[in-house]
């Protein structure tokens, strides 16, 4: 009986020593946050790349609208408009454009690159649809164009 317990007092102290800390798994967490960090500051130098041009703050707001701009409407199924008067309200009044690639150049010529335009975009308009007008705008040589969204119908 004394070997029995002597045994068991052997087998429970005797296992102190082997204990450790398994270290692979620790590199493999620390050389995964290297990557990631290192990839990370890469993204960000390409970021810096892209160039951005941010409207001035002081100008989002003007006291006295241009009464000069030209209004242009971009309907939610992508039909291009161009002003055609006022109603006794003041209501704008807008008639489709069969080419508006033309209407553009013709902008350019009669009123010059310069020349405020002002989109006015129905309101289920898709965003793409929008960037692709804009594009076209910037293509034909327009570089002063703002929008807004306008709740009803053109």
């Amino acid at each position: 009986m004394r070997m029995l317990n002597r045994g068991a007092r052997k087998s429970r102290g005797g296992g102190g020593d082997d204990a450790e800390v398994m270290l692979s798994p620790l590199i493999d967490c620390v050389f995964l946050l290297l990557i990631f960090f290192l990839v990370t500051s890469v993204l960000k130098r390409y970021e810096r790349m892209i160039p951005v041009t941010l409207a001035d703050p002081t100008a989002a707001v003007a006291v006295v609208a241009d009464s000069d701009a030209y209004l242009l409407g971009l309907a939610a199924d992508g039909t291009v408009h161009r002003e055609a008067g006022r109603d006794e309200r003041g209501i704008v009044r807008f008639v489709v454009v069969s080419d508006p690639v033309s209407l553009a150049s013709e902008m350019v010529s009669t009123r010059g690159p310069d020349a405020p335009i002002e989109l006015v975009v129905e309101q289920q308009t898709p965003f793409q649809t929008v960037i692709d007008f804009l594009d076209a705008l910037q293509h034909a040589g327009l570089t002063r164009v703002r929008s807004r969204v306008r709740d009803g119908e053109l």
